[in-house]
């Protein structure tokens, strides 16, 4: 596994830590919005398109973004929302 570090502004970060998430659940809402996006970008362009702007594609429609990676990790997300 590589080690990604992420910086979160201190607002985002004192909440996290207020309601009691652990790293562990960050990893896993983190892995789960990286495979989702991947998935969305290998369904939407084919492999030669491939560019630093291909994301701008898939994030243009945040909430629907949201909707699916939602829909796709119920579970965690409910967990989550319960801390």
């Amino acid at each position: 596994m590589t080690t990604l570090i992420i910086e979160l502004p201190d607002d985002l970060a004192e909440q996290v830590q207020g309601r009691g998430i652990s790293q562990q659940r960050l990893e896993e809402v983190v892995i789960s919005v990286v495979q989702e996006l991947l998935r969305q970008l290998d369904d939407t362009l084919p492999d030669n398109e491939m560019s630093p702007t291909s994301t701008e594609l898939i994030w243009s429609d945040g909430e629907a973004f949201a909707r699916r990676l939602i829909d796709k990790n119920r579970e965690l997300f409910e967990e989550l929302a319960q801390l």
